[in-house]
């Protein structure tokens, strides 16, 4: 049957002029759909994420020893991989997966307005017991799989429905049936489908722009977390005395590699986490969470900050690229199991922070220093506790009663509570025996040792003010980056360093 190119509608091309570029989470007019009937690729155009990728990551986390068979799958093609991840996990629902909101008002506004709807998908389509999914697709609308190729679908659609039809896609394999359309529509269209399309006179109307991966990659890196990587040169910064005139750059490298390497393990955390993610009130947003930062592009974005913070470290020490990739082991330790084992979840965060530390400390000198290190598991330890709390108070006022994913429950709040401070008072009191030994032996690199003593005391009233604020529901969900942003910490802070410095070069 030959199809005819169909003529764009004056009200549709008007539309397009008006909504071409805007954002779907900005949509905020109705558009006019004078077809009988709607068709839209759910997999492409609803869905903003990859319904086999989503799966396959979900297989690896839960999964792992079935790796080599999707691996031996992933050979023999992408049809055969979707069936042994579907052989897999049965249970696999595809609502989890984010969709864009200006096609979901497309389609209400179509079945609002008599229209039928069709939803084409090439997965496993949404079941009765996806309630979410099947809720927001409609329970009366028809879901099918489309024709084996775009030209066999276009010619389908055009003889189911003789009296035209809309279509809403989203890739080139979509234009054999926008060919065929009375009217179409598009998301997140590439710019040289855009000019393909509008050298064929075929005039898409673009319900959304496909946002910057640039910009999706950098928020998954979390550049704002780089603060605490500055641990790293907290060994630079207590051996002024020994340092040498390269150390500078030592030191910046050094932080560089270990930013790169926190960003990649984030990226992968982010991956096997997608799921706790989107149910999470603010965490729903992040890039890949939210679908704007694919799951390929996150892996590939993942593994080349990964190694190249590895091979950047082998080159500056060996010993240092030892304790990154220590850093990195446990790390993924944490995301697979251990942050859901009440109290290991603590002491492996005590533990990753020490390592920064430490990390720092392998490229100062060969003897890392044992004071600092036990001060570091023991401050980092309260930190930890704290953020738990943090936790207990959200969910206490959400009414629920357990840490999804973490292993308390709220019976367990005043036991962190008390872990917490004691934890911190313990960091104090090893602060204080470190400066006691410094003082009575009059070595290392302290020329005024005393000062000290100032030292210890502000961050003794530090760590009590941090957790009264906490207990007063105060604290955000992450300690550090509170007090970067509190006054009173940054001013603490600038005063204990004064002192640090002061103790290492007066002499009193």
């Amino acid at each position: 049957m030959e199809l005819q190119r169909p003529v764009q509608t004056t009200e549709t091309r008007d539309t397009a002029q008006t909504i071409a570029g805007r954002d779907a989470a900005s949509l905020a007019i109705a558009v006019p759909i004078a077809a009988p009937a709607l068709v839209v690729d759910l997999d492409g155009a609803l869905l903003r994420a990859d319904p086999l990728h989503e799966r396959l990551f979900a297989l690896l986390k839960a999964k792992p020893l079935a790796v080599p068979g999707l691996a031996a799958a992933a050979l023999r093609g992408r049809s055969a991989l979707k069936a042994a991840a579907r052989d897999e996990d049965a249970d696999f629902r595809i609502g989890t997966c984010p969709r864009r909101p200006a096609v979901e008002r497309l389609a209400r506004e179509a079945r609002d307005a008599g229209r039928s709807v069709t939803w084409l998908t090439r997965e496993s389509p949404a079941t009765e017991a996806d309630d979410d999914m099947t809720d927001a697709l409609g329970r009366d609308t028809e879901r099918r799989r489309p024709e084996p190729s775009p030209e066999a679908e276009a010619r389908s659609l055009a003889a189911r429905h003789p009296d035209g039809f809309a279509y809403v896609g989203r890739s080139e394999a979509d234009l054999p049936l926008w060919r065929a359309a009375r009217e179409r529509f598009g998301v997140d269209l590439s710019p040289g489908l855009r000019r393909r399309a509008e050298a064929e006179g075929l005039g898409i109307v673009e319900l959304s722009r496909a946002p910057s991966l640039g910009r999706a990659v950098l928020r998954s890196m979390r550049p704002h977390q780089w603060l605490k990587n500055l641990l790293v040169l907290v060994p630079f910064a207590l051996s002024m005395g020994a340092l040498h005139a390269g150390d500078a750059g030592l030191a910046l490298l050094a932080f560089a590699c270990l930013c790169a390497l926190t960003s990649g393990t984030y990226l992968l955390n982010d991956l096997f986490d997608i799921d706790a993610d989107r149910r999470h009130p603010r965490k729903r947003n992040r890039p890949i969470a939210s679908g704007d930062l694919p799951v390929v592009v996150a892996v590939a974005a993942s593994a080349a900050l990964v190694v190249g913070a590895l091979l950047c470290a082998c080159a500056l020490r060996l010993a240092f690229a030892a304790a990154l990739g220590s850093y990195l082991v446990i790390t993924l330790a944490y995301s697979f199991r251990l942050k859901r084992m009440a109290l290991v979840d603590v002491v492996v965060i005590a533990m990753l922070f020490t390592l920064r530390i430490l990390a720092g400390m392998l490229l100062v000198s060969e003897k890392p220093s044992h004071w600092l290190l036990m001060f570091s598991i023991f401050f980092f330890l309260s930190l930890a506790f704290m953020k738990r709390e943090v936790e207990f108070n959200v969910v206490s006022q959400a009414g629920r009663s357990t840490l999804s994913g973490r292993g308390y429950d709220l019976a367990d709040r005043l036991y962190v509570v008390c872990c917490g401070i004691s934890s911190g008072i313990a960091a104090v009191v090893i602060f204080s025996l470190f400066i006691t030994a410094t003082i009575e032996r009059s070595q290392l690199n302290y020329q005024a040792p005393e000062l000290l003593w100032g030292v210890m005391g502000l961050v003794g009233y530090w760590v009590l003010r941090m957790w009264m604020l906490t207990t007063r529901g105060l604290m955000n969900d992450d300690p550090i980056l509170f007090a970067a942003r509190d006054r009173t910490s940054v001013l603490l802070g600038a005063v204990c360093a004064v002192l640090a410095v002061c103790a290492q070069v007066v002499h009193l």
